[in-house]
Parts: structure tokens; sequence; C-alpha cells
């Protein structure tokens, strides 16, 4: 198994950021080998706390999320949408909100006015926030990928979905080039590996409502479906021609670590945490942690389906939790 070594932390820095303007329902229909939905810069997003998501198993869990018309692809309230812009541009993202929430955009470099840390900046909405609205504004860094969420009591916020994905694109909006002069791929993924302890989604958390517990999740997911949902689900499920390069930008979203299989093909690791490797790593197995990003490229093969895997294991990662699984089929 390929795992690059590194400080497996949450909230390690961060900065920057990106916005999406879009056309409401969750943002700008899927275009140039995408298969998702986004936004791109400027944008604004709110913030909704009366969210929820069905789970395969019918149940209900309450949900909070940044949303423009809707959430991650514009069908579901978690993730959060994406967001886009092109390396060099000025990227303005404005937050609305009247509770106590930021921005954190982690792992892009911006100072400290717009990186989103309360306790080094300041949150928006709420007791002592900085009024109800405020516009995150910075540069595009390094073309890759990366990660927003809500940096107020993390912990709970997090949890709740309040996390998306920021894609930056080369300097000239290729959709084909990883970064300039990089690899090239003819369809591109987001996964958002999560997973959800349902006794952190009662109440209003960190608001005075539930008691945290120690984190013992019980739905396993990929971009916000669980169960058979997640081999339906156009934005997880791969599908491509024989010989097509496809781009997964895997985002590690869930608190625990994500063991990532494609039913055995091998894939080049060509990006970690929004900087390009040195050359490409070809594995069969990824482990993704916390705060994690990876952009990995696998060429579809001849014929056939292959049964994908992301394995979530405990903290020690000693064993294995539970399972999301989907299929990387030819077309």
């Amino acid at each position: 198994m390929f795992n690059i070594l590194k400080e497996p932390l949450m909230m390690r820095r961060g900065g920057g950021g990106t916005g999406g303007g879009g056309t409401g329902g969750g943002g700008t229909t899927p275009s140039g080998g995408r298969t998702f939905s986004y936004l791109t810069a400027p944008t604004s997003v709110t913030v909704n706390m009366n969210g929820s998501l069905t789970m395969a198993n019918g149940a209900s869990v309450s949900t909070w999320y940044f949303t423009n018309g809707g959430g991650f692809n514009g069908d579901r309230t978690v993730p959060s949408p994406v967001i886009e812009a092109n390396q060099g541009q000025t990227v303005r993202v404005t937050l609305n909100s009247m509770m106590p929430h930021s921005i954190h955009f982690h792992g892009l470099d911006v100072d400290q006015q717009n990186d989103g840390v309360p306790a080094t900046s300041f949150a928006v909405g709420g007791m002592g926030g900085a009024g109800s609205s405020y516009t995150y504004t910075f540069t595009a860094p390094h073309a890759g990928t990366y990660m927003y969420h809500c940096h107020v009591d993390t912990h709970q916020h997090f949890e709740m979905g309040m996390y998306g994905t920021v894609i930056i694109r080369p300097a000239d909006g290729s959709t084909n080039q990883v970064w300039a002069g990089g690899p090239t791929f003819d369809k591109e993924y987001v996964w958002h590996l999560m997973t959800f302890d349902t006794s952190w989604h009662s109440g209003m958390g960190g608001m005075g409502g539930t008691i945290l517990r120690r984190y013992s999740p019980n739905y396993f997911l990929i971009n916000g479906r669980d169960g058979a949902s997640v081999i339906t689900d156009s934005t997880t499920a791969i599908t491509a021609g024989a010989g097509q390069r496809v781009l997964i930008r895997i985002n590690g979203t869930s608190y625990m670590p994500g063991r990532i299989r494609l039913g055995g093909l091998a894939f080049d690791v060509v990006a970690s945490d929004g900087r390009p490797l040195a050359s490409p790593l070809r594995t069969t197995e990824l482990q993704v942690n916390a705060g994690e990003r990876y952009d990995i490229i696998v060429t579809m093969p001849s014929s056939g389906q292959n049964n994908a895997t992301v394995d979530y294991r405990n903290i020690r990662n000693n064993a294995t939790l539970g399972t999301a699984r989907t299929t990387v089929t030819v077309a």
C-alpha cells in the first residue's frame, strides 16, 4: 500500500480560497470532462443549518452546509459545492451568515485576514462576529486540489458537513490538465471521503445541545452517499471509455483514515495536497488521512467492471470500521 508519510492533522495550515458564481442549484452544469457541478469565482455562499441527508437505509441525518442554491452537485446537502478558480486569479468568496461561522481555505496560503481561523482572525455572524457578511480575497496559488471548511467549533461543524473542495485550474483555465505542463486526463471526478457518527448530529452540538462523545462512525460514505447509493451515484461511480485517463481528486473529509482500492487496477498518484509529486507513483492502494488531498489518474482497461472500495480504518489504523463500495466500468 502506498502512503505518503506526513503530518496527518485535520487543521494544519490554510489560507486562500476560491469563488464561484454559478447558476443556482449548486453551480454550473458539469462540462469539460467534469462529472460534478461547480461554482466559479467570484461567488457567495450562505450557511444552511437545517439540512438533512437520507441514508441508504432510509434514516435521515441532520446536516449543516455552505450553499449557493444547493450543496455538492446541487442535488444533496453535503458536501458543500465545489469552488473553482484559475491559477493567478484574484479570488473573492463572500460568506453570508447570521450564526458564527467562517471559511478556512485549507492548504491555500493566504494572509491572516482571509484565513478563516477565528482564534487568529474572526468569525462571520453571531455575537462578536465581523458582521453578517465578509468577502474572503486572495490570489489563487498553484493549480491543484484543496479543501474549504468552517473553522468555528471545527470538531462539530466539520462533522455536520461544512466542507467542500476547491479546485485551482491552470492559468489558462484548462480542464484536461492537472497543472500547466502536467498530466492530462479525459474525465474528472471528486471523491469526498466521509463518515458520520449520528450521535454527533442530534441537537445543536457546540451551541449548547449534544454532548460530544468518543467518535464512533456508523455511516461510511463517498460524496454524501452510502450503501448501494454509492454505486448508482454518477459523481462517484466511474464510467469511461477503454484507454481513457480518469482523474480522481480525493479529499480526506473524514476524521478516519480511508484506504482506497480500485478493484486491483493500478493508478498513478500525481499530486499531494495541491503540489505535484516529483514523479508519478504507481500503486493499487492509497491511504488518505484527515485533511489530505491526493490527485490520482487511472487509465481505463480494455473492458469490464472493477469493484472499487474505500475501507475506513480506526484511528490506530489496525482495523476496518466500515466500507464504501462503488464501481469502475468501461463504457
